[in-house]
């Protein structure tokens, strides 16, 4: 991993030498540093005597991967926060650094910086909007269960936010692609009132790749939150996603050369719920993606993860989902996974964390989604089973 000079210089800096110029730069107005986080890990094994396998399809939409016992990586990422008030305004400077290796065992590498903003609060002419500039990731829209962000307007940009309480802009630039710079507008209109109990949020994306063959693009995906679902204890996300040209789905930037022939939609709906002991997690998703050389892929998914407690600290978690993709022109490819959990955790509901997991994963699939293991050890093969424990802790 590449260093910068000013990081190995700030590394050599004795804590105590760190605390002090924090101190003085933020002691007359500065509120505690809040330290927030979340990370996943743990050892494996698979049937086949091999490095672990996690199974997943190598096609089709995002969203189609059910993580329960079905991750193989280590992933971590930590989140400091410092609040600054001083005539009125609220300030933020945030840091997030994470960790990623594609296996059991960290060596050191990996490590980036994820997000580093500011933001402030309180100008005299707009006192209820918030202005930001940074690397950051705002607006994100999940579905746990298959870790999967539908909406994130991720990347370096400056912008504003919660003007009137709803309405946002940010401007984003892209040079992580060589020779591909491009630019990003997101809009967003947020928490609108819509029928009883519910919000909708409304997201619009302008892409342009400022390059010889870059194109245009846009997109525009709607949320509906909903909490009480039909009179219950159930709440609901639907997302309705639609994109074109250089835009993605999920409100970001896509291939900055895709022509107008680029186009996708996305339907999403998720339901979560805790009813005593049981709790859990379900998602169905539909979706056609078609690329700039005009080729369509239709996706589809349904799937849930389940817990029920046993105890105050001891829960059963199962997790069962069917994905599959059709290119234009072939085959259908088709997955089905099912993870059993034995958990500890601090009590037993679906969303409390720390859990400790002990799990075994089985995993069939058909030739036509070859092997969704990437393991050579797989080759030839359509079914897999997996064991092994995990960690999963957010703060």
């Amino acid at each position: 991993m590449t260093r910068t000079p000013g990081v190995r210089c700030m590394a050599r800096l004795p804590l105590a030498a760190l605390l002090a110029l924090t101190g003085a730069l933020s002691a007359p107005t500065a509120q505690a540093v809040d330290w927030s986080g979340y990370f996943r890990a743990g050892p494996g094994l698979t049937s086949n005597s091999t490095n672990r396998a996690c199974y997943a399809l190598n096609g089709g939409t995002s969203g189609m991967k059910y993580r329960l016992g079905n991750e193989c990586d280590l992933y971590g990422e930590f989140l400091l926060s410092q609040d600054v008030k001083k005539d009125g305004l609220e300030a933020r400077v945030s840091l997030m650094t994470n960790h990623y290796t594609g296996n059991t065992d960290t060596d050191g590498k990996g490590l980036a910086i994820e997000q580093l903003w500011a933001e402030v609060k309180g100008f005299d002419f707009a006192p209820e909007a918030t202005f930001w500039i940074g690397k950051e990731r705002g607006r994100r829209g999940d579905v746990h269960i298959v870790d999967t962000f539908f909406t994130e307007m991720k990347g370096v940009g400056a912008g504003v936010k919660n003007v009137g309480g709803t309405f946002g802009v940010a401007y984003y630039k892209n040079d992580d692609q060589p020779n591909k710079p491009g630019h990003r507008v997101n809009f967003e209109w947020v928490n609108l009132p819509a029928n009883d109990d519910a919000k909708l949020n409304v997201f619009a994306t302008l892409t342009k790749g400022q390059f010889t063959g870059g194109t245009s693009g846009a997109a525009l995906a709607l949320r509906h939150d909903q909490s009480k679902f039909l009179g219950t204890g159930l709440s609901n996300t639907l997302w309705v996603q639609l994109s074109q040209g250089s835009a993605a789905l999920n409100s970001n930037f896509g291939d900055l050369s895709a022509g107008s022939k680029a186009k996708g939609w996305r339907i999403v709906e998720s339901f979560n719920g805790q009813s005593g002991a049981l709790g859990g997690q379900v998602m169905l998703l539909l979706a056609k993606e078609t690329n700039g050389a005009g080729v369509s892929t239709t996706s589809s998914s349904i799937g849930g993860r389940m817990s029920y407690g046993l105890s105050r600290h001891f829960k059963f978690v199962s997790e069962l989902g069917v994905s599959q993709y059709k290119p234009e022109g072939g085959a259908t490819a088709r997955l089905t996974k099912l993870t059993l959990a034995p958990t500890l955790s601090i009590d037993s509901s679906f969303w409390s964390r720390p859990e400790l997991r002990f799990y075994v994963t089985t995993a069939k699939w058909n030739a036509a989604a070859g092997n969704v293991t990437g393991n050579p050890a797989f080759n030839g093969k359509t079914s897999g089973t997996s064991a092994g424990a995990q960690v999963e802790w957010w703060f």
